[in-house]
């Protein structure tokens, strides 16, 4: 386990640099780049992909794009054009495209970013990325990495083992042709989740196959999991980690962390769960974005499960 200090107040953010793309539904893909002190960004970035339902100021990813950046690796956080989010406190604005999303747009917006951060760091086809994504933006991101050479670090927080699972009363809407309503906690609201998803899925379900993806993995995968996860059960990291090679995939459990790893929705205390999962995951994309740097993280004998 990573050492880290009792409960703190909320840790300073580094203010990021706004940016808008273009996502594959012709409407705006908004990205937060966090670079390193000085504006030096060599030849490695980490992209940071949200979950279901949430943005990219969401919770600890601005935290940890901090983080990586202060460890000099430069960070992106990003909304998936399925978000339907318009702001960084969370504002479903565009609702039209929360109904509209599915997971092909989802890889086709991370690819985009994948090239924009690539072209940002001016390396080149040499640029070295790591990918991490929280619950369901986990899972994007293995699917992604698996086709995507350039990524060489892997990480997922939260995330199950496979996509495309859902109430039957949803499939039941979506073969009607018709929406299925999700309620939104966060913002006490009701959204509609349209069957584009579905008709994604049906013509496309092969492609999402976590359990083939993470199989053909060239980069390291670590895999991080609260003990008291309520929503995402600690054996879906467990089956997601075994579906890769023993030498290539690390699953590191959090005692006492939940879905959110105690951040909520807004950071407003870093609890020693959120400190272990945040510093674990730096020093994974260090070990493997610049193996040459003393104090590499390695493999540790009591680390994994």
């Amino acid at each position: 386990m990573i050492e880290v200090p009792e409960e703190t107040p909320p840790p300073t953010l580094r203010t990021p640099e706004p940016h808008e793309l273009t996502a594959g539904d012709g409407g705006a893909l908004r990205l937060d780049f966090y670079a390193p002190t000085g504006g030096a960004t060599g030849d490695c970035g980490v992209i940071l992909c949200h979950g279901f339902r949430g943005y990219k100021a969401w919770g600890f990813l601005p935290f940890l794009a901090t983080r990586l950046a202060d460890e000099g690796i430069p960070a992106a956080t990003f909304d998936f054009a399925s978000s339907g989010v318009t702001d960084r406190d969370g504002t479903f604005g565009e609702t039209e495209r929360f109904r509209r999303g599915t997971y092909a747009g989802d890889l086709a917006d991370l690819a985009r970013v994948s090239d924009w951060m690539e072209a940002r760091l001016g390396a080149g086809r040499g640029a070295r990325l790591g990918v991490a994504g929280h619950s369901r933006g986990g899972i994007i991101g293995v699917l992604h990495a698996a086709r995507d050479r350039r990524v060489q670090a892997l990480a997922t927080l939260g995330s199950p083992s496979r996509i495309g699972v859902w109430p039957e009363a949803y499939w039941e809407a979506w073969r009607r042709g018709a929406s299925a309503e999700v309620y939104d906690f966060r913002t006490k609201r009701t959204l509609e989740l349209g069957p584009d998803l579905f008709r994604d899925w049906e013509a496309h379900g092969s492609r999402y196959d976590s359990a083939a993806a993470v199989a053909a993995l060239s980069a390291p995968l670590l895999v991080l999991h609260g003990t008291r996860d309520a929503l995402v059960p600690l054996a879906e990291a467990e089956e997601l980690a075994s579906f890769g090679r023993s030498t290539s995939v690390e699953l590191r459990v959090i005692e006492g962390a939940g879905h959110s790893f105690q951040a909520g929705d807004k950071l407003r205390r870093t609890p020693p769960p959120l400190l272990d999962a945040i510093e674990s995951l730096v020093a994974w994309m260090r070990r493997w974005l610049r193996p040459n740097e003393i104090g590499d993280y390695f493999f540790s004998a009591g680390g994994g499960v």
